[in-house]
């Protein structure tokens, strides 16, 4: 068995937390920006903004699910780097693996929802009334 780290600033640690939250963090990004894009591309008060709305979406979506990816990478070779340990054993260890698990769970769900926001974002009519 590989014995990682245990300290909680090594750099298992931001492996970890990058491998749990990066995907969430990115899909969020990417929300908050195809949602304040929309809304510059639709304030009637603000023409000067010259928002190409299909164009920040790509982008941020392009760079949403790179991120995504990265972090499922990451959680799989912690996971990998961990297979021997199970979750319920010393902290150290069975705590990365644990969390390695999550990540890999969470991943696909989050890829998933990044593409689901880009075409909403892309396919519905902009600056229409509810």
């Amino acid at each position: 068995m590989r014995v990682l780290p245990s300290s909680p600033d090594s750099p298992v640690s931001a492996q970890v937390w990058f491998a749990v939250l990066g995907a969430p963090a990115a899909w969020t990004a990417q929300f908050a920006i195809g949602y304040w894009t929309t809304e510059l591309h639709c304030n009637p008060y603000q023409e000067h903004w010259d928002v190409a709305l299909g164009t920040w979406t790509t982008v941020a979506t392009a760079v949403a699910a790179l991120v995504a990816l990265g972090a499922g990478l990451t959680a799989m070779s912690l996971f990998r780097r961990t297979r021997e340990v199970e979750e319920s054993d010393a902290p150290p260890p069975g705590r990365i693996h644990f969390l390695a698990t999550v990540g890999l769970a969470v991943t696909p769900l989050f890829l998933l929802l990044i593409a689901m926001t880009a075409l909403g974002v892309l396919i519905h009519i902009p600056c229409g009334q509810s």
